[in-house]
């Protein structure tokens, strides 16, 4: 994706995506075992492309109800048909996910996100943080899956290949398009994907004024990180 993203991109990762993201499922599961005790139901997702986290924790969680934005109109029309089995439960909105005024119905239980925080620079990032904390209800949980920059050559190599071998491992037939593409940022840096480091967010998410902010998974420079809104009772203490 040395380029910037393009259609032919989306496309793609429609196609190829559990493959391209290193043990996507397994990410999608931890994501909805962190969403197990929320102080409402409500969930605003962040970039929610073509549904599959969506639907994935539609379907773990039955009590949930999740706001879902996109600012593509093409990725969202995909959503609208893959979750048209979960009526009333799921809300689709056009917009993007730094567009405060769009995502204002809140407070919401949880904020979750994956693979598209990484596309802010660190200034965006650390405003985002700072408005999905005011998203969301006291006790809530904003939860994030994404690509995160891996400190020093040796583990930026290390990330890279096991990148590279878990889609072999995944989907032999991925294998072409993933490395035609130059998918693996790691590999090929491009304009459009870029990571953070592990610290950086957690200093972020701590300045933002989370609590309990941590790494609750990592494989091949891709994390799961958890933060939470504080109750009412801890913000005074």
């Amino acid at each position: 994706m040395s380029t910037g993203w393009q259609d032919d991109d989306t496309a793609l990762f429609v196609r190829y995506g559990d493959a391209f993201v290193p043990r996507r499922k397994e990410q999608f599961d931890v994501i909805c075992d962190l969403l197990a005790e929320l102080p409402r139901p409500d969930v605003l997702e962040l970039g929610c492309g073509a549904g599959g986290l969506t639907e994935h924790i539609l379907g773990r969680l039955p009590e949930v109800r999740v706001t879902a934005v996109d600012a593509s109109a093409g990725m969202l029309r995909l959503a609208r048909d893959r979750l048209a089995v979960f009526p009333g439960r799921v809300t689709l909105r056009h917009a993007g996910m730094e567009d405060r005024a769009a995502l204002a119905d809140g407070p919401y239980g949880a904020v979750v996100t994956s693979l598209a925080v990484h596309h802010l620079d660190d200034r965006a990032k650390q405003a985002l943080y700072r408005m999905v904390r005011a998203l969301l209800a006291p006790g809530g949980s904003f939860v994030m899956a994404d690509l995160v920059l891996p400190v020093g050559r040796r583990p930026l190599a290390v990330a890279a290949d096991r990148w590279d071998a878990e889609v072999r491992a995944t989907d032999p037939e991925a294998t072409v398009p993933f490395e035609a593409s130059r998918w693996n940022t790691f590999r090929f840096p491009d304009p459009v994907d870029r990571p953070s480091r592990v610290g950086d967010h957690l200093d972020w998410l701590a300045g933002a004024g989370f609590s309990d902010v941590d790494v609750c998974w990592v494989y091949a420079g891709h994390a799961v990180l958890h933060a939470r809104r504080p109750e009412r009772s801890e913000e005074t203490t």
